[in-house]
C-alpha cells in the first residue's frame, strides 16, 4: 500500500498544540504549510496555525472537481489576512483530470477512494514539497485540523500528533483540543466562515464521488447549481461505459480499502455521519 508511515512518539500525557508543534520543529522543516480545504476544521486550525507557527504559509489544493466559490472563499481569506498561499491544480499543475479519470474508470465508490486521493491530492501534495525541498534529507511540515473526536473510517493516521511519509511531516497540533476548541475559536474570534462549508456540512473542495450518498447531489445542487449540472452531465456522457452513477457504487467492487490507508486530506469524507445533521 505504498509508503510506510512513520510516527513521533508523546509520553502518555497528552500533548498541548504548542508541544506538538514543537516536536516537530525539532526536525527543522525547510517549509512549512496549514493545509487549507476551505472547511470549517482547516479554517480555525490554518488560523490558529498562522497566530502561532513562525514561518508558516498556507496551502490549497484544485481538485478539478470542487466547488469554485471555496476556491474563492480561501483566496479571499488568505487575502484578508495577510497569509501567504500556494495553489495547487490536479489538472494544471499535476496533468490529473477528473473528468478525463471518471471517462476511463467510472466514477469510483468507496472502494476506489484511494485511487482518487492519489490522482487529485497526494500528487498535489507531492508537488508542494517538492518544490520546497532543495536536497533529498528535507522535511516540509504540513499542518492539518485532524482532531481526536473526528468519527472517522480508516482515514490511516492512526490517532498520531505528528506523521512522516518520506520528505512530509504531518503535524495535527490540535488533535486533543478537538472540534470544540476549533469551532469555539471560530465563533469566539468572529472568523467569517465559507458560505459553501455552512450549508454543505463540509468545505465541497473535493467532490469526487467516493462516499457520496443517495440524495447527496441534491444537497450539492442546493449549494451550487453549476456543479450539480456538471456532475449530471458527466454521469450522461459515460453512461454507456460505466453504466453506474455519481452516488452509486460500481458493480465490480474494487477491494483497495484498507487500515493502512494514508488520507489525512480526506477526514472530513471519511466522517461515518457527515450527512446526519
Amino acid at each position: 500500500m505504498g509508503e510506510a508511515v512513520q510516527t513521533e512518539l508523546f509520553p502518555v500525557e497528552r500533548p498541548t498544540p504548542e508541544q506538538v508543534i514543537a516536536a516537530a520543529l525539532a526536525h527543522k522543516p525547510v517549509a512549512i504549510f496549514a493545509l487549507f480545504s476551505g472547511g470549517d476544521g482547516s479554517l480555525g486550525t490554518t488560523h490558529w496555525a498562522m497566530k502561532n507557527v513562525p514561518g508558516c504559509e498556507v496551502a490549497h489544493i484544485v481538485t478539478g472537481i470542487g466547488i469554485e466559490r471555496t476556491r474563492m472563499f480561501v483566496e479571499e481569506t488568505c487575502a484578508r489576512e495577510g497569509w501567504p498561499l500556494t495553489i495547487i491544480r490536479a489538472k494544471e499543475d499535476c496533468g490529473q483530470d477528473y473528468d478525463e479519470i471518471v471517462s476511463e474508470h467510472g466514477f469510483p465508490g468507496p472502494a476506489g477512494h484511494q485511487y482518487m486521493y492519489a490522482r487529485l491530492k497526494e500528487r498535489a501534495i507531492e508537488k508542494l514539497v517538492r518544490d520546497r525541498k532543495t536536497k533529498r534529507s528535507d522535511k516540509v511540515m504540513l499542518i492539518t485540523g485532524i482532531c481526536n473526536d473526528d468519527s472517522v473510517r480508516r482515514s490511516g493516521y492512526g490517532g498520531r500528533e505528528v506523521n512522516f511519509k518520506g520528505a512530509q511531516m504531518w503535524v495535527n497540533p490540535l488533535y486533543w483540543p478537538g472540534q470544540s476548541f476549533i469551532y469555539r475559536r471560530i465563533l469566539d474570534l468572529g472568523i467569517p466562515r465559507n458560505p459553501v462549508a455552512e450549508e454543505l456540512g463540509m468545505s465541497g473542495e473535493c467532490l469526487c464521488g467516493a462516499f457520496a450518498e443517495k440524495g447527496e447531489l441534491a444537497i450539492v445542487r442546493r449549494v451550487c447549481p453549476r456543479t450539480a449540472d456538471r456532475i449530471e452531465a458527466l454521469q450522461h456522457r459515460v453512461s454507456n461505459r460505466h453504466p453506474w452513477g455519481w452516488e452509486d457504487r460500481p458493480p465490480k467492487a474494487r477491494d483497495d480499502l484498507t487500515d493502512d490507508l494514508f488520507s489525512p486530506m480526506c477526514v472530513n469524507c471519511l466522517k461515518s455521519q457527515r450527512l446526519a445533521a
